[in-house]
């Protein structure tokens, strides 16, 4: 009888230390696997397919986002948003023109979903933009197209009574 007992107070006892050394020595381990942008849900990596899907209405995103990257130093959603905005721009920068031109076209609803806007007001924005085909043919010649262009499109949005209401980003 005292032989199972001790043996189970080792255990118990090694246990107890396990844990005891793994909380010390964890204590100021931080996860900031999407810092590095191996991120959560692809949030923060270069998948450029996770751009395009919502994922912020589910409490598994939520929780993920929060707990990998809440100790991430410069961590700005917006900014990470901003940085795809233009490399979008920068690559579709042809096709962007050509759709504006048309007044319709697949670039054109990526790009307002990368304005933030709802995908019910893709047919607006495409509207918009082509109502301001001039200024955006003319910004596109310019040295600083990208910067300038969203600028621009953010005033456009704005200035439109439907979009300003549904777009998040004007």
């Amino acid at each position: 009888m005292f032989g199972p007992v001790s043996s189970q107070r080792k255990y118990l006892l090694n246990g107890f230390f396990a844990v005891s050394i793994i909380l010390l020595f964890g204590q100021d381990y931080q996860l900031q696997a999407a810092c590095r942008g191996e991120g959560f849900m692809g949030v923060s990596s270069k998948d450029p397919i996770m751009v395009w899907v919502d994922l912020t209405s589910s409490p598994v995103y939520t929780s993920a986002s929060t707990s990998g990257t809440s100790g991430c130093k410069n961590w700005d959603f917006s900014q990470y948003f901003e940085h795809e905005r233009r490399q979008f721009i920068k690559k579709s920068r042809q096709q962007l023109l050509v759709e504006t031109v048309r007044g319709q076209g697949p670039h054109l609803e990526a790009l307002s979903r990368l304005m933030e806007c709802p995908q019910s007001s893709s047919e607006v924005f495409a509207g918009m933009l082509w109502e301001h085909r001039q200024q955006t043919v003319q910004l596109f010649e310019t040295e600083k197209q990208t910067p300038e262009f969203i600028t621009e499109l953010s005033k456009w949005i704005e200035a439109d009574p439907e979009l300003r209401n549904t777009c998040r980003m004007s």
